[in-house]
């Protein structure tokens, strides 16, 4: 079985930073979106690893959701910490999954 190192870093850096997010600000929706979107991501990136090259396209769109939703909070919020610095994690993220797609 074939491991993406850094997309299940990736992933656990999404899912840490929720629950920081909760345990700072004791957010719910912070540890809820970091654990669904973390899980998403490390669970993709390890199937699109596995499988055909047509499986880059799963862990691809997740990231850019996760770029469109963090990428607003952070025109919202201008603060780049911590959603600028995700959202442009996630935009390097799916640049990489769409080159191994196309």
């Amino acid at each position: 079985m074939v491991a993406d190192t850094l997309g299940l870093s990736f992933g656990a850096l999404v899912l840490l930073g929720g629950v920081i997010g909760f345990i700072k600000s004791n957010s719910g929706a912070s540890l809820i979106s970091g654990l669904v979107f973390g899980a998403l991501i490390a669970v993709t990136t390890q199937y699109a690893a596995s499988n055909a090259k047509a499986f880059n396209l799963l862990p691809a769109v997740v990231c850019l959701v996760l770029c469109l939703v963090m990428g607003n909070r952070f025109l919202n919020s201008k603060k780049f910490m911590p959603a600028g610095m995700v959202s442009l994690l996630s935009l390097l993220m799916f640049v990489r999954h769409a080159f191994r797609y196309f």
